[in-house]
Parts: C-alpha cells; structure tokens; sequence
C-alpha cells in the first residue's frame, strides 16, 4: 500500500460524520426497499400521490398502471441503491484511516457518477411516470408532463462537481504517490 493510503487515526469531528453517514445509508436503503412497495400496491397510495409526483392532474388507477409504475421505478431505485452503496463503502474506507486511498476514490467517483445518473434520470422518470399513470385515462385526458426544474439543475452540477473533486483528488494522490519515489 503506497504511504499516502495507509490508514491514519481519523479526528473525532471525521469519525462522528462517518457513523452519522453509515447511519444515513442505512436508513436511504430501508426507505429505498420499503417506501415503493408501500407506495405501488395501494391504489390508495398511487391515487393520492402519484399526480404530484408525476406533475399530472387527473389519474385512473388501475392494475396496469401500478405494474408499469414500479417498474419505471426499479431504475431510479436501482441507481440510488448502487449511490448508496458506493456512499457506505467510501465512508468505510474513511472510518479505517483511508481517506486518500485509491478505493476510497474510486468509490467517491462512482458515488458521483449514480449522482450524475440519478440527477438526469430524474426528469426523465417523471416524464414516464405522466404516461403511465395516465394512460387508464380516457382518450383526450392521457398526459405526457415534461419538465426541468431547479433542483434537477443543481443535482446534475453537483454530481458533475464531485466527479470534478474525485478527480483532482486521485491525479493529487498520484503526484503524492510519484514525489515518495524519489525521495
């Protein structure tokens, strides 16, 4: 292991951030798992909601619908499990001491690139999600609802910042790395 990825005793403030994150995780994952099924297999649920969600007004829920729903949902669901993960294994990497090492990067630059994913996903899914919820509508009332907002802006900029970040910080441990060899 190169000198610069050895594992170093972290601060309490750096340690505190790693079990309140791992905490977060934990929790994202559970919301993750549970909160689509909860919200798919009620009629109740997808009526209530799913027109907010979706950006649409009026909605017949039926069966095909709720199935076309949770599977449009299983990709952004998926992309923000693999974030996690990525998340919980970088905050891993911190609490053993290895802020600055090599897996420690690549996982802040894949947690960066499902940021990136989700973020350009995200309009994308609700522009589905009109269609599909409603599609039991009768012709004339069927909707397709495309739309950007601010905070999809900010969600793409700062996934593209934090790639930014994970890159300059390995070309940084790589310098680091190339500078011990002379001495």
């Amino acid at each position: 292991m190169p000198p610069s990825a050895s594992p170093r005793p972290l601060p309490g403030s750096l340690a505190r951030v790693v079990l309140v994150v791992r905490a977060l995780c934990l929790l994202g994952f559970a919301t993750l798992l549970a909160v689509p099924f909860w919200f798919w297999l009620s009629p109740d649920n997808v009526l209530a909601l799913g027109p907010k969600m979706a950006g649409v007004r009026d909605i017949v829920v039926d069966d095909r619908a709720r199935a076309l729903g949770a599977a449009v949902s299983l990709l952004p669901i998926g992309t923000g499990l693999y974030a996690l993960w990525q998340l919980w294994r970088l905050f891993a990497e911190y609490g053993a001491g290895r802020v600055f090492g090599r897996a420690a990067l690549a996982r802040l630059k894949r947690f960066a690139w499902a940021l990136l994913a989700a973020a350009l996903l995200a309009p994308l899914v609700r522009a589905v999600m009109s269609v599909v919820l409603t599609l039991a509508n009768p012709p004339g009332r069927r909707q397709l609802v495309i739309g950007l907002s601010w905070d999809d802006y900010l969600a793409v900029l700062l996934a593209v910042v934090l790639i930014a970040i994970a890159t300059v910080m390995a070309e940084a441990v790589r310098v680091a790395e190339e500078n011990e060899g002379f001495v």
